[in-house]
């Protein structure tokens, strides 16, 4: 009864059970030391690039300046057609309280003459309203276009400066890879602070860009 099942627990308990594993560690240490040693690693944060490279700072400035002259544009345009829009509107409006008024006294050829004329006008209207959509639409596509054209240049312009100081500064370095590293991106889990050069980085290119700048303001006043 109860005993019988008190020592088949007991029995259960003292021969079935097993001491849990303790976990391998499956890398292989001695490899990893073997290629580890033939490496040379360093690492940019990219979130302090984004934040204190001045090229991206003033990229980003054109660009919300060229997207506040789009809207701008817009909205001028949008007004412009609604304008017009309303214009005729009220034309068909007045010719209709006209109509109205006057179209019982009319002889039956002047009444479908001016049906007529009423009927053209508001297919006009709607016509207009329908290609004011239209133009409105195909410029908003067109600047937006641009504009994501000029953000795909000026992150291009970023990659390629990033590139061009980062082989220039590996020439007293040799690194094997310089990895981009981000909180947000988190492509990297760890790094040492050792191996973090984006001081550096930072450092050389905003003064190559600070002389570009210099020497582009020399330029300019030369010309005046």
């Amino acid at each position: 009864g109860v005993l019988a099942i008190a020592v088949a627990v007991l029995y259960y308990f003292q021969f079935a059970v097993e001491q849990p594993e303790v976990r391998k560690n499956t890398v292989d240490a001695a490899a990893v030391d073997s290629v580890s040693s033939k490496l040379k690693i360093a690492y940019v944060n990219t979130d302090s690039l984004w934040d204190a490279y001045k090229l991206i700072n003033d990229i980003q400035t054109d660009l919300e300046a060229e997207r506040a002259k789009a809207e701008r544009k817009v909205e001028q345009r949008t007004a412009l057609l609604e304008k017009q829009l309303e214009q005729m509107a009220m034309e068909l409006q007045t010719k209709m309280a006209d109509f109205e008024s006057k179209g019982r006294t009319m002889n039956e050829t002047l009444r479908n003459m001016k049906m007529q004329e009423l009927q053209d006008l508001q297919q006009n209207a709607q016509g207009f309203s329908l290609e004011a959509d239209q133009e409105i639409a195909q410029l908003q596509q067109r600047l937006q276009g641009e504009l994501l054209d000029k953000e795909l240049k000026g992150t291009k312009q970023v990659q390629d400066n990033i590139k061009a100081f980062l082989k220039e500064y590996n020439q007293d370095y040799d690194f094997t890879y310089v990895l981009a590293y981000s909180s947000e991106a988190g492509g990297i889990l760890l790094g040492n602070p050792a191996l973090d050069i984006t001081e550096d980085v930072l450092a050389g290119l905003n003064e190559i860009y600070d002389a570009e700048q210099a020497a582009k303001a020399e330029a300019e006043a030369k010309k005046k």
